[in-house]
């Protein structure tokens, strides 16, 4: 089973047990009825059943679980990880996930591995992936002009770098203020 994080619980939110959580899916009813898997910050793992999802504020949501009654036992859920089966999401084949670049290996079109995906954020205008090795970061806006092939099997990116995209950690140039 291919698994998928979706979101964190933050904490509780009322006396029956339900949880507040952050989610990143634009559609997250798409759990109801489906069974998650919670990731424990003790690595504990548990199995619950989603029943009812309502909308706080942005990707803030309140999930009430089957086997979770009472306030005691969301509080033992606070800190965990939200995974689902990738199939739930219905995504096509060509379709993935910004979670799913963390740890591929990235390669420009001059054959230099420049290190591996450490973070993804978004931008108003579109994601950049942090790209990270022992001495230097790589901004690069996943757009095609840059992000030209992305090999899930060998667990690569082929990335167009420009000049001044790769820094050295640490260093300060002379635009910065000190």
């Amino acid at each position: 089973m291919d698994l998928v994080t979706i979101g964190k619980i933050t904490g509780t939110h009322h006396l029956k047990g339900a949880v507040k959580a952050n989610i990143s899916l634009s559609e997250p009813e798409i759990i109801i009825g489906e069974r998650v898997m919670v990731e424990k910050p003790n690595g504990e793992k548990k199995i619950l059943s989603v029943v009812k999802l309502s909308n706080l504020v942005g990707d803030k949501v309140v999930i009430e679980f089957e086997e979770i009654t009472n306030k005691t036992e969301g509080n033992l859920l606070a800190g965990g990880l939200i995974k689902i089966n990738r199939d739930i999401l219905g995504m096509a084949e060509d379709e993935y996930l910004l979670e799913d670049l963390l740890g591929m290996t990235v390669i420009t079109s001059e054959n230099e591995k420049i290190g591996k995906v450490v973070d993804v954020f978004d931008t108003a205008a579109h994601d950049i992936i942090v790209v990270e090795d022992e001495t230097t970061e790589t901004l690069i806006p996943n757009i095609e002009n840059f992000v030209k092939d992305i090999d899930f099997d060998k667990n690569e990116i082929y990335v167009e770098i420009l000049e001044g995209m790769r820094e050295t950690k640490g260093a300060v140039s002379e635009n910065d203020e000190i």
